[in-house]
């Protein structure tokens, strides 16, 4: 009789277990066309504005609502995908739908009102212009003969 030693077997940790679940390509796509828990999206700044682009292949632009409160953007929306595939004699067609969601609080205040948003080939632009007051601004350093004592606060206090 010959003997065969096996692997010790491995006690995973809870989260672990998780992980696995919340990963798994069967439950949430597998990353083909597939947008899983919502679409990819970059966020940046510029001096004048924030600039959220998003990723939406295959999303039509009626079917993605933006909305903004306070200093939070929701983008929502729907996508639908289908693919298809022949090889050797048979047909092969695949479809997935659902429902995203993504919301960004951003660092700062914006104008709401002045909020616009493009679409094209797949991708999402929408820009937020800063409010005026959060925007930065150079303030010019005037030259004067004196500077009297009493209008500077560090001379008010003493």
């Amino acid at each position: 009789m010959t003997l065969m030693r096996r692997p010790p077997r491995t006690v995973l940790p809870m989260g672990d277990l998780f992980d696995r679940w919340f990963n798994d390509r069967w439950l949430f796509g597998d990353g083909d066309g597939d947008m899983g828990r919502g679409p990819s999206i970059d966020v940046r700044e510029t001096d004048d504005a924030y600039v959220i682009e998003a990723d939406l292949p295959g999303v039509k632009p009626s079917d993605i609502d933006v909305t903004v409160e306070g200093r939070t953007l929701t983008l929502r929306g729907h996508a639908g995908s289908e693919r298809e595939q022949r090889n050797e004699g048979y047909l092969m067609r695949e479809r997935s739908s659902g429902a995203f969601m993504r919301t960004i609080t951003l660092p700062g205040q914006f104008d709401a009102n002045a909020v616009s948003s493009e679409y094209a080939d797949g991708e999402l632009r929408i820009t937020l212009p800063k409010a005026a007051e959060t925007r930065a601004r150079r303030i010019d350093v005037k030259t004067v003969p004196t500077i009297e004592a009493s209008a500077t606060p560090a001379a008010a206090k003493k």
